[in-house]
């Protein structure tokens, strides 16, 4: 039978190990990733999803990395649209996105489940290529912005260029 001072000392050694599980795992406030490459009529769409369960964002700067396989024509759709964010882009990969009105990008409802990327989309982009190594990796530079203007932590998911999807085939 159990006594109250060996549930206690139970208790304290689950709490123990956990906060030092804790400390070695590393832990993410973002979870930044593109859902899908899609190629059709000389265009390539990336979607790129986010996953934030804990803070709303106030800015998104991505830079794509390496810079050099995709020219960035143009953005749309997503979070970042429908929280009036302004995007600014440059040819070589990087994004910059805010709002002048202190708008955020809410907390991810979906964060869990097999729809947890197509229902975080914070953006598409519109770009072309003439460089798309068959066995690459594209990653991205991110930082996400808290409304207080420090900085969440941030994972990318690296993306196998060999998933991207011909449409046009």
């Amino acid at each position: 039978m159990l006594t109250i001072k060996k549930i206690k000392l139970i208790v304290l050694f689950a709490f123990i190990n956990s906060f030092i599980f804790s400390q070695d795992a590393e832990s993410f406030a973002v979870e930044v990733g593109i859902e899908s490459i899609t190629f059709k009529e000389d265009k390539y769409n990336i979607s790129i999803y986010l996953i934030n369960p804990f803070n709303p964002i106030a800015g998104i700067q991505f830079k794509m990395n390496p810079s050099d396989i995709f020219i960035i024509e143009e953005i749309y759709g997503g979070k970042s649209s429908q929280a009036g964010f302004q995007i600014h882009k440059n040819k070589k990969g990087t994004i910059l996105g805010f709002s002048m009105e202190g708008e955020t990008i809410a907390p991810s409802a979906v964060s869990t489940g097999p729809d947890k990327f197509k229902k975080n989309i914070v953006l598409n982009i519109t770009a072309s290529s003439k460089n798309i190594p068959e066995d690459g990796i594209l990653n991205m530079d991110c930082v996400m912005a808290s409304k207080k203007g420090k900085s969440l932590s941030t994972k990318f998911i690296p993306f196998d260029l060999s998933n991207i999807i011909y449409l046009d085939k």
